[in-house]
């Protein structure tokens, strides 16, 4: 019976028809395979394919008629693979094996050169008439060209052999990843036919992330509004499979093999955690208790005894229980006897000497008659809580009528118990509770003073990138830079100075993201007039949102920072301390030098704010601004446009409350501009008050 036909392919032979890049460090491959297969069973055996496949992942689609029987997918062992004709293995096989032969023929020519001299040195007059001479010579010189040229030719191919050796050797040093990867397809037809088999596949050890430049030009010295973001992206692959000329897509999703399934809502328990029984922890809450305030004066403690780990956990719980019970035991032993004396006490003082109520043998003594009801106390004394009210019941955790309970003597920590007659005796106080909670999520509840606390979750959004054209990614292990598109803005200029810090004012540059792309967090570089300026990263930007880049320092802008102080000190009285008052003033001067006026202009400062109650800090300029609140414009010169306001608060930081204001305005061309600002500082004359900046 003649055996089923087998198609061997090595997949680095064919082309890959795309590849999509995820963020979770893999990528789907999708290759196509034109088969001719034969009427009957037909085994394709695809070798060659990336070692980082996943091998559940494998789908083959594109049969046509033919239809599909088995697919196995594995991870082979063997250097197959080596074997192929472009493995870089079998490439430097073959060029070793060409210049082994190269050099044997050098050798061979070397060997003619020298016979041909030996033999030209047997010779003489004897043999060689004169006149014959210089024919011999004539024809050994040309024989001697010719074999000095042979074996210098073939010295070159040796040589150019030895650097396509060092070249694919290193190509095979810098490729990153095996290719092991072996996939066997069983197919049949009903008759012989030609298919393209598509074989789509996962790999991992794939990333990308976002990478942008910002191209910013100018125009006499003024920067343009219009700008033009280049979107790209960096891929790094080591799959151990070339992608040479495919088409690229990068997603944004997280491609998980892992299984999922819609969760599962658990219900949400609030219990309190006051009472140690409440908390589903175990015995092992109480494995070291601590006296109570009562067994402190000499009272007997008892102890649970350290288990061996070997134990039994049955024998271990059930040694547990019998320690607490009598724990409990004890304990309201103690707190009766401690109620009991207490009672006789105040019996005592109450009944006159003369009444029949001797220590030892009336009727009402300690130790002889009966005693009216004993109080309930705490642990610690104090009177129990009252006797349940039947007209008001308690309500339950939803608002409804609680189960109605008796009072009982008080438990281990003072507190009333309950009419059950199993706590305490027969079973653990917490083994039910542990039964009832285990069904149920705990969730943990914010101390007894905490900030208030929001938790947000959103749903990812999915975006793919389809790069334009054909794309070449080796399997390197290095970054390689493709395009996504480029984009243009409109961007609004600002001039930003902070002269405190350092007197320049920069060109800030506000882009509104108009395009239809979601730009990806990521770096920034900064291109003016194809200069590299600085280099920066901005966060998601959805379409319609703007995000800031910093196009430089404008050097035709001067920027000018003084300031001066002042202290007066006044003396204290009998009544009062001595005092001293520090007037700081700062002057601020922006000189447009530029032949064109500087329009939205910020210059940022800050006013101290002390924490000490002792020292105070009072605004006297710019005029206005105390009062004002956060966001509200105060006008310093209506001529220029002059305005001052607090800082914006972003994320409860900046603002009045930590002394940051700002300036807006404009320049004229050639023109500058004087701000003023004025603040004084009082607190007592005997501290040194000074100014810090927070980090």
């Amino acid at each position: 019976m003649p055996s089923n036909p087998t198609l061997k392919v090595n997949a680095p032979d064919h082309t890959i028809k795309s590849v999509t890049i995820f963020k979770s460090s893999k990528a789907e491959i999708v290759r196509t395979f034109s088969l001719n297969l034969k009427a009957g069973q037909n085994k394709v055996e695809i070798r060659g394919l990336p070692s980082t496949i996943d091998t559940h992942s494998v789908r083959v689609s594109g049969l046509g008629d033919a239809r599909l029987f088995d697919v196995v997918c594995t991870i082979g062992v063997n250097n197959d693979a080596s074997y192929f004709p472009d493995s870089s293995s079998e490439v430097i096989r073959l060029l070793r094996v060409k210049k082994a032969a190269f050099e044997s023929e050098k050798r061979v020519r070397e060997h003619e050169a020298d016979l041909l001299v030996n033999y030209a040195k047997t010779l003489s007059g004897e043999h060689v008439p004169p006149s014959q001479m210089s024919t011999f010579l004539e024809s050994f010189v040309e024989q001697g060209r010719k074999n000095l040229s042979a074996v210098t030719e073939i010295g070159e191919k040796i040589i150019d052999v030895d650097r396509r050796i060092e070249k694919e050797i290193k190509r095979s040093q810098t490729k990153k990843g095996e290719a092991q990867g072996e996939v066997d397809i069983v197919l049949s037809a009903d008759e012989a036919s030609t298919v393209d088999l598509k074989l789509t596949y996962i790999v991992s050890k794939v990333s990308w992330h976002p990478t942008y430049e910002l191209h910013a030009t100018t125009e006499n010295g003024k920067p343009s509004s219009s700008v033009a973001l280049h979107y790209r992206a960096r891929v790094t692959q080591s799959t151990g499979e070339d992608w040479a000329n495919t088409a690229l897509t990068l997603s944004t999703v997280s491609s998980d093999t892992i299984a999922k399934s819609i969760p599962q809502l658990k219900p949400v328990k609030i219990q309190a955690r006051t009472n140690a029984f409440a908390k589903n922890v175990g015995f092992n809450r109480f494995a070291n208790v601590q006296p109570t305030f009562g067994q402190s004066f000499g009272q007997q403690v008892v102890q649970q005894q350290p288990q061996h780990e070997s134990q039994h956990p049955a024998l271990l719980q059930l040694q547990r229980q019998q320690q607490l019970l009598q724990q409990v035991q004890q304990q309201q032993q103690q707190q009766q006897q401690q109620q009991q004396q207490q009672q006789q006490q105040q019996q005592q003082q109450q009944q006159p000497a003369a009444s029949g109520f001797s220590l030892f043998g009336s009727t009402g003594g300690l130790f002889g008659g009966s005693h009216p009801q004993a109080l309930a106390l705490g642990s610690f004394g104090a009177s129990a809580p009252p006797a349940f009210n039947f007209s008001n019941p308690p309500l339950g955790p939803f608002g409804a009528s609680a189960p109605t309970t008796t009072s009982v003597p008080p438990g281990l920590f003072g507190a009333s118990g309950t009419s059950n007659p199993e706590v305490g005796v027969r079973q653990s106080p917490v083994s039910v509770e542990e039964e009832r909670l285990e069904a149920y999520e705990e969730i943990d509840a914010p101390g007894a003073i905490t900030e208030p606390t929001t938790f947000v979750t959103e749903t990812p959004i999915a975006i793919s990138f389809a790069i334009t054209g054909e794309s070449t990614i080796p399997s390197d292990g290095i970054e390689h830079q493709v395009s996504v598109a480029v984009l243009p803005f409109e961007a609004k200029i600002s001039y930003v100075a902070i002269p405190r810090i350092e007197p320049r004012v920069y060109l800030q540059c506000q882009v509104q993201n108009t395009s239809e792309y979601r730009l990806l967090s990521g770096p920034v570089s900064v291109i003016l007039d194809d200069s590299y300026v600085s280099k920066t990263s901005i966060l998601d930007v959805n379409t319609g949102d703007a995000f800031d880049c910093t196009l430089g320092d404008d050097a035709t802008t001067k920027v000018s920072y003084a300031r001066s102080s002042r202290t007066v000190k006044v003396e204290g009285g009998s009544f009062t301390e001595a005092t001293n008052t520090t007037t700081y003033t700062t002057k601020i001067t922006i000189h447009n030098k530029h032949a064109f006026a500087v329009t939205d202009l910020v210059v940022r400062d800050a006013v101290p704010t002390s924490d000490d109650k002792r020292a105070k800090v009072i605004l006297r300029k710019p005029d206005g601004l105390a009062d004002a609140k956060d966001g509200q414009e105060v006008v310093i010169n209506k001529e220029d446009g002059l305005k001052a306001m607090w800082e914006k608060v972003v994320d409860g930081k900046g603002g009045e409350k930590e002394g940051k204001f700002e300036w807006h305005g404009s320049v004229k061309a050639k023109d500058k501009v004087i701000l003023e600002a004025e603040w004084e500082v009082k607190g007592p004359a005997d501290t040194v008050w000074v100014e810090t900046r927070t980090v």
